[in-house]
């Protein structure tokens, strides 16, 4: 039986790699065909998510098992040519993984678990970890910089042309040179008096860079914008009410306004120049809402804590169709595909959703189960990737229209790139496979 259902997960799959394709791939006849020179490394993964996936491999996340009867997954894979970055809850540090098959190809040391996604530029990777350190290293493993934060951090590091800007879960937020790592400014932000710092959660945002202000959210309920350069308070916005106030969601800007949640309440669009509210919802976030534009009138898609999506028109705070994933738990930023919003539940599956009505198209909840996604999937091209709470990373794969064979697409590709043919390939001059 468990033969008959990888059979029948290939088939689906379309492109799934098989022995033989492996095979072929890795010997000296087929050797030009991963020749970075000659094409992009992740070509075998080009196409559009325009249908539901299939799936394709799946694989341990490296590092111990946690030892905890509920645990979260917070690192979302970023892909990197043809690896992908990411770290596990069980680890100590971020790995580099194959998008073949998620074999582990590299390892970048760290002092504690990376929870949260990492950022490449310009040759280097910039990644936090629990144990409140910020690193930079090359992309080949040399080391940096470090810096030491003193708690825990949670959420990726926000890079921009000099600096480095990361809030750990004590309401510390730091701004790091670049290039050295040194301290540039320190925010600590003072808890209201009268409130109850136990019910603060174990998290916090990204900090959001947008024209001469840095957004920040805290364990209080606060917005706060501070001057990107000096750390300067510029202005500052009570938003979070309930038992949990926290902003632990990014921001979404459009406009002249700012749209932020509480955890459990409320959402409201605050105009950037008077903070004014525009309008309010009592429903709160953990991960950030996603504009999307493509509606006529632009709608923010905000994935609740209560476990429903909701399409607001930013102009108003109408809500224009909801979702119910009938879990309870957190949802996380949607991602906006021509197939439709693939989202993810806490303690759920992934769905696909219908933008337009709201209507689930599909879901995948896998061979077992996979105790929900806290971080959002990663796309490219064709490919999907995402991490669960039980301790996996998964890959699927959208099935190609007209199925081609691994080695006669290659060679198709390499044709065309010394040929300097930009023409596709008709279907019938190829035969199928991934």
């Amino acid at each position: 039986m468990t033969l008959l259902l990888l059979a029948l997960t290939a088939a689906l799959a379309g492109g799934t790699e098989s022995p033989d394709a492996a095979d072929a791939a890795s010997s000296p006849k087929a050797s030009w065909l991963f020749d970075r020179e000659l094409v992009p490394p992740d070509a075998r993964y080009e196409g559009n998510f325009d249908r539901a996936p299939a799936p394709h491999w799946r694989a341990p996340l490296p590092g111990d098992r946690v030892n905890a009867a509920t645990h979260a997954e917070r690192a979302r894979a970023v892909i990197d040519g043809d690896t992908l970055l990411v770290g596990s809850a069980g680890g100590k540090g971020l790995y580099r993984l194959s998008r073949r098959d998620g074999a582990l190809v590299q390892t970048y040391p760290a002092g504690g678990s990376v929870e949260s996604e990492a950022v490449v530029a310009d040759g280097a990777v910039y990644f936090t970890d629990t144990s409140g350190r910020t690193w930079c290293y090359e992309l080949d493993g040399t080391l940096r910089w470090k810096h030491q934060s003193g708690a825990p951090i949670l959420v990726q590091p926000t890079v921009t042309n000099d600096l480095v800007y990361v809030t750990n879960v004590d309401d510390l937020a730091v701004a790091l040179d670049r290039k050295t790592g040194e301290l540039r400014w320190r925010y600590q932000r003072k808890v209201t008096p009268g409130k109850d710092t136990e019910l603060a959660l174990f998290a916090a945002p990204p900090a959001t860079v947008v024209d001469d202000l840095v957004l920040l959210g805290f364990s209080d309920g606060a917005l706060v914008a501070l001057d990107p350069v000096r750390g300067d308070l510029k202005w500052e916005r009570s938003v979070g009410e309930g038992r949990y106030p926290d902003l632990v969601a990014a921001p979404a800007i459009y406009g002249s306004d700012i749209y932020t949640s509480g955890y459990f309440k409320p959402l409201v669009a605050l105009d950037r120049a008077s903070r004014n509210v525009r309008w309010r919802l009592d429903v709160g976030a953990a991960n950030a809402p996603l504009l999307d534009e493509g509606q006529g009138a632009p709608h923010l898609l905000h994935p609740g804590t209560d476990g429903v999506l909701r399409s607001v028109v930013v102009l108003t705070g109408a809500v224009d169709w909801t979702w119910d994933s009938g879990t309870d738990g957190a949802l996380t930023t949607p991602q906006l595909t021509e197939a439709g919003i693939l989202i993810g539940s806490s303690s759920g599956g992934l769905y696909l959703i219908d933008p337009l009505t709201g209507t689930e198209i599909w879901r995948y909840r896998g061979d077992r189960m996979l105790e929900g996604l806290s971080s959002a999937p990663t796309l490219s091209g064709r490919q999907l990737l995402f991490t669960t709470n039980a301790g996996f990373i998964y890959s699927m794969l959208v099935p190609q229209h007209s199925a081609r064979s691994d080695q006669d697409l290659w060679m198709w590709k390499r044709n065309q790139t010394r040929a300097g043919d930009n023409t596709p390939p008709k279907a019938e001059e190829t035969q199928s496979a991934q």
